[in-house]
């Protein structure tokens, strides 16, 4: 096999892949989202959604989750009845009490200022793990190096969320090696 050849599987590999996981992602959302409302009307508390449902990639075209009781971005929920727009690094959200909710985020943490203020407010308006369902880009994935504006990654164990910065060697090493991959498929061969 011809680097040519191997270079155009690992492109096609990783881009394949990286769509796989767009779609886990989507599905980790949507399911996330209704345990969510499942939990919010067993508790009888309203449903804070953190992410505008409609600003993603993929849930421009298609949505994931839906705005809850109330939805908060850092720039609003413009499609969403009951929106604010809020900066969750930047202390308490106006009209939302201590422990007085069910927080549902989707993708936001890797895109804050200060991804542990933002935890901090989200865990006072949840009061409780059991009132706040989270989901995250996976950190080794294309996507998390490499969407606009993205500078955090990380992962949610049971009780623990660990961020960590995306650092400019990691996007540079990430854009490198795709761009390598795509200038190898595209490299003439030579004559016979």
């Amino acid at each position: 096999m011809n680097p040519q050849t191997i270079a155009r599987l690992m492109l096609g590999g990783a881009l394949a892949a990286e769509g796989a996981l767009a779609l886990r992602r989507f599905e980790a959302r949507r399911q996330a989202y209704q345990a969510a409302v499942r939990r919010a009307s067993e508790a009888g508390r309203p449903l804070i959604v953190v992410g505008d449902p409609d600003a993603g990639a993929h849930t421009r075209l298609v949505r994931a989750y839906g705005c809850g009781d109330r939805c908060i971005d850092l720039r609003g929920c413009p499609r969403c009845e009951m929106m604010q727009a809020a900066d969750l690094t930047q202390g308490l959200v106006a009209g939302i009490a201590d422990d007085s909710a069910v927080v549902y985020v989707s993708c936001v943490l890797e895109y804050v200022t200060d991804p542990e203020a933002a935890l901090r407010e989200l865990h006072r308006m949840a009061g409780s793990p059991d009132n706040l369902f989270l989901v995250l880009v996976e950190p080794w994935s294309l996507t998390a190096a490499l969407y606009p504006g993205a500078r955090w990654a990380g992962g949610a164990g049971e009780h623990q969320i660990t961020m960590k910065p995306i650092t400019i060697p990691r996007k540079l090493a990430t854009l490198g090696g795709l761009a390598g991959l795509l200038a190898l498929t595209l490299w003439p061969r030579p004559a016979p």
